[in-house]
């Protein structure tokens, strides 16, 4: 049995770890990371060379980085691994359909969605956001389009109100990493052939922009608002995070329970919403 690995993230890991028999990873290329934007390689290829793995990475296309710049390459470089089966968590790319099929066994994926409920790049976050009181972790066969496969397994959790996306997002590829160790044995020997998605009038979770996380500023100071920011506060929270526009500057929201907690004006440090208002709200600071 030959195992090639698809991921890019630490979440990536968790699963990665739990795979046996793998000979390859497959992983985004490296990235300009942070304010001084130092090219960075995943998690998933840090993790491969200290484990001795082959890392594969592939370019991808300007302004489309889930699709690959020359799509043959990737398909020729793999065909080379003979693999029996493709595992992916987490990578973040359309993997060719011809690799898929040229792998005796197909491939599974590993996604954070009771699907076809949130197929997509941001699953977690669109499910906290929609006010979703459930969300799971969904084992999926590989398909050319990215999370409609036929579901192998499944198992759910309820959100709470306090949930925020990365932990629950952590949580769930825990999960699924178990979930695919338990559901591999009757996949691989023929038993669970998968169940068809019904995939219409599915929500699809589309990956969030900066611009996702702007809340007007009159909306942020209406108390019948402050539900629905924060749910959106935890589902945005770290990234792209709630922002809003003051005096024509950007105000980062960095905690909210109810109202404001904690902000940070554009050029200036983190400082309470008290402390903010004192600053810049009150009638003696005008």
């Amino acid at each position: 049995m030959k195992i090639v690995f698809f991921g890019s993230t630490a979440d990536s890991i968790l699963v990665l770890e739990k795979v046996s028999n793998i000979v390859a990873v497959v992983t985004q290329p490296p990235k300009p990371i942070g304010r001084n934007k130092i090219i960075t390689s995943t998690p998933v290829e840090v993790w491969a060379k200290t484990h001795n793995l082959p890392a594969l990475t592939f370019p991808t296309q300007s302004g489309k980085p889930w699709k690959y710049e020359h799509e043959q390459t990737v398909i020729n470089s793999l065909q080379t691994l003979n693999a029996d089966l493709l595992v992916s968590a987490s990578y973040g790319q359309k993997i060719p359909a011809e690799t898929i099929t040229a792998a005796r066994l197909g491939g599974l994926n590993v996604h954070p969605s009771l699907l076809p409920r949130w197929r997509g790049g941001d699953p977690v976050p669109w499910a906290i956001l929609s006010g979703d009181h459930q969300i799971g972790v969904t084992i999926v066969t590989l398909s050319p389009s990215f999370d409609d496969g036929k579901i192998i397994a499944q198992k759910k959790i309820p959100i709470t109100e306090h949930d925020t996306s990365d932990p629950l997002r952590t949580k769930l590829f825990a999960m699924g990493a178990e979930l695919l160790t338990q559901s591999m044995p009757d996949y691989l020997n023929g038993k669970n052939k998968g169940i068809s998605q019904e995939t219409e009038g599915q929500p699809y979770a589309k990956r969030f922009t900066r611009e996702d996380g702007f809340e007007a500023w009159d909306a942020l100071m209406d108390p019948d608002q402050s539900a629905r920011i924060n749910r959106k506060f935890r589902a945005l929270h770290p990234w792209p995070g709630v922002w809003t526009i003051w005096n024509e500057k950007r105000v980062k929201i960095l905690e909210f329970d109810a109202a404001p907690v904690l902000v940070q004006l554009e050029g200036k440090k983190p400082v309470s919403w008290e402390q903010f208002q004192k600053a810049y709200l009150s009638p003696s600071s005008r």
